[in-house]
């Protein structure tokens, strides 16, 4: 599996655990002397702001700040050099993709000492045993909120208008607004970033919720079962292919990454574009003359029931090293981005949604923006982690290998051609992810944890309410 722009997908692996992860024992000499707070991430879309915070929080902190961004794709390698070479950031993002607890096990956080004027700020429920803490001191901070969805149906209003179709809710919808603007001939009914693998597993997992699935990325909530041949899956995959073998799609969608798609959607000739609620941030990099063009319709459902999605506690978004010579610092550094300040410019930079969703109503952003923090507060609901019911999944997790082909793949090529039983291969897939997540499990328990397929169990969960322990 490789590097998605959310979320480092598919894990270092064994060895990285063993080996590369292992927090460098070398001369920290030069971070000693270092004159500066090193600041790392790879969020594209905050670049203008970080630059900018780094230059303020720098003279605020009295201490200089240097701010670096690294893709996401270089982003793991580069931590992984740094470490390496006992030259790791103060402050960095969440781009590894492991457990809290083996990050913590391996040196590589320092726990962050938050004020108490920072953790008022704070949303309830924000932060939680397992997920940003553990054994009670912070590890990871969240800033970005747990509560949205990412396959938004974004399209050109000034192309519904002029072809004449309404916002659609349910594939039935969407099929008739991409067949009208087919037959209307003026323009592209529809484009996806379908080269773009591991983004089409993230549609098609948030589609699947929607669309019925009582879990996440497979995996059911309630008996805590791998279930990718449920009907929720297939209906959305389904969709997908109607849409490709009716030639709605634009010419060359097949191979195109996320830019590519984006910047194909945002030149204005094209209906529709499935997206992430960062698309506005995206788009006003690439072609700022048609953020007033941009419209969202949220997420489909089959039948254009109300839109129930369901995610876990807020993941941490920013780290201190563990070998930092200014944690105070660094932890000062991380105060700051729980204001309203920085959560209404993370809001104005229309990239990943703010932790406070309540701040982007007055905030300077486009309507559609706004419109969807409004639509994630009132339909995305807190889901069960077995993490956060026994920390000791974590030791699981850390060991979890990744599974090849993954969804993404399998979607490729069944819309490509290359397979032909969807099913088949979807249960398939089922027994991949439950013969590794088995296989950790059984090496978590040779470190003595306790540990089952028992705790991915919630029996007493219910679709479209917050999770409680």
């Amino acid at each position: 599996m490789t590097l998605s722009r959310r979320r480092f997908l598919g894990g270092l692996g064994a060895l990285t655990v063993a080996g590369g992860l292992a927090a460098c024992s070398g001369d920290a000499g030069a971070d000693e002397r270092r004159r500066e707070l090193l600041w790392w991430d790879h969020f594209g879309g905050l670049q203008d702001l970080h630059v900018q915070w780094a230059q303020d929080e720098g003279q605020r902190l009295g201490k200089p700040i240097e701010y670096t961004y690294n893709e996401p794709a270089q982003a793991t390698e580069a931590l992984q050099l740094a470490n390496q070479s006992s030259q790791m950031p103060d402050v960095f993002s969440n781009i590894l993709g492991l457990p809290l607890s083996a990050l913590v096990e391996a040196g590589w956080l320092h726990a962050i000492d938050l004020s108490d004027e920072a953790r008022a700020r704070l949303p309830e429920g924000t932060l939680v045993e397992g997920v940003s803490m553990l054994d009670g001191a912070l590890y990871g901070l969240p800033v970005l909120t747990d509560r949205q969805y990412w396959a938004c149906t974004w399209y050109n209003a000034d192309i519904a208008e002029e072809v004449g179709f309404g916002p659609p809710h349910s594939y039935d919808e969407f099929r008739e607004a991409l067949r009208a603007i087919a037959r209307d001939g003026r323009y592209a009914p529809l484009t996806l970033a379908m080269g773009n693998a591991d983004r089409m597993r993230e549609q098609v997992d948030d589609l699947a919720q929607a669309g019925g699935f009582p879990g996440y990325e497979g995996l059911r909530y309630d008996t805590g079962e791998y279930q990718y041949d449920h009907d929720a899956y297939l209906n959305a995959i389904e969709l997908l292919k109607e849409i490709s073998q009716n030639g709605w799609l634009l010419p060359g969608t097949a191979s195109l990454q996320i830019p590519d798609a984006r910047g194909r959607w945002a030149a204005g000739n094209i209906g529709f574009f499935i997206d992430g609620p960062w698309a506005p941030g995206g788009v006003r990099n690439l072609n700022e003359a048609f953020l007033p063009k941009m419209a969202v319709a949220g997420e489909l459902t089959p039948e254009g029931e109300d839109l129930v999605i369901t995610r876990g506690a807020p993941a941490p978004t920013w780290f201190i090293g563990g070998t930092t010579p200014n944690p105070d610092l660094a932890s000062r550094l991380a105060d700051s981005f729980t204001t309203d300040e920085y959560q209404a410019s993370l809001a104005e930079a229309m990239d990943q949604p703010p932790l406070n969703l309540d701040i982007v109503a007055d905030a300077d952003v486009i309507e559609p923006y706004a419109w969807l923090a409004e639509d994630f507060s009132r339909r995305v609901f807190r889901a069960p982690e077995p993490q956060v019911r026994n920390p000791d999944v974590a030791h699981a997790l850390a060991n979890t290998m990744p599974v090849a082909p993954h969804l993404g793949d399998i979607i490729q090529g069944y819309l490509g051609g290359d397979i032909t039983d969807l099913r088949g291969q979807l249960r398939q897939l089922n027994d991949a992810f439950s013969d590794s997540l088995d296989s950790a499990i059984a090496s978590a328990g040779t470190s003595g944890v306790a540990v089952d397929r028992s705790d991915w169990e919630f029996p007493d969960w219910v679709r479209g309410e917050d999770y409680t322990y």
